[in-house]
């Protein structure tokens, strides 16, 4: 089994330099224990979900962790820079990528959690993260990309991991799919089939078929692959 990424191992770190259990920050964050150790345990990816990476920021820096250090494993870094994002008295800039990087960190990323809530949000307006296209939507305009949320899709897909999206795509039954509801809550499901009232998927852990009552379904988008990026 290959190893954790340096930034996971760097958030144990801080963690442990703040003080704090990793029960603590799960239950701060309103996360199962179990979610908050994949970015411990399991994550393999460069950086940090720019949205955990904030909430982590402040909670870490109220417990004498430098301000900054945080956000650093988000791909920002302290220092003047156009358009900042200013957290506490830290002024953050995007870090630099290295020109031999093996793809261009232009895919926007339109998730989002929020404390205390199940699964994701999608994200009104522009995206506030970009992270690496893969060859297979390269030339795609309107691609995206999602972190993974909660555990009711494992072992098919793990919190935190980065699921790409082609909307160009057709939903065919079985295929994986990111479904938006008219409120802005995320899910990811295995798409099953569809009736003129009801879009019926299956979510993995616990497994269960569900049905989504279509006028409260905005959109399905078929996700096209998935990456932990190291």
């Amino acid at each position: 089994m290959s190893e954790v990424s340096e930034v996971a191992r760097r958030l144990k770190e801080l963690r442990e330099q703040a003080g704090l259990t990793m029960r603590a920050v799960s239950d701060a964050l309103g996360w199962s224990l179990t979610r908050y150790q994949h970015y411990e345990d399991r994550y393999k990816r460069k950086y940090l979900p720019f949205e955990l990476a904030r909430a982590l920021e402040d909670m870490f820096v109220r417990q004498g962790v430098q301000a900054g250090a945080v956000l650093q494993l988000a791909g920002l870094d302290s220092g003047q820079g156009s358009g900042p994002a200013r957290t506490g008295s830290a002024v953050m800039r995007p870090v630099s990528l290295n020109a031999a990087a093996s793809g261009q960190r232009d895919l926007p990323v339109h998730s989002a959690f929020r404390e205390g809530a199940e699964g994701f949000w999608f994200i009104e307006g522009d995206a506030k993260e970009f992270v690496e296209r893969p060859a297979n939507l390269r030339g795609v305009a309107n691609a995206f990309a999602l972190y993974a949320e909660g555990e009711s899709m494992q072992p098919r897909y793990f919190a935190g991991e980065l699921l790409f999206v082609n909307p160009n795509r057709p939903i065919t039954p079985n295929c994986f799919v990111a479904v938006e509801m008219t409120d802005g809550r995320g899910l990811v499901r295995q798409f099953l089939r569809r009736t003129h009232d009801g879009i019926f998927v299956q979510r993995l852990s616990p497994e269960q078929e569900q049905r989504l009552a279509a006028r409260e379904v905005k959109r399905m988008y078929r996700i096209t692959g998935s990456a932990e990026l190291g």
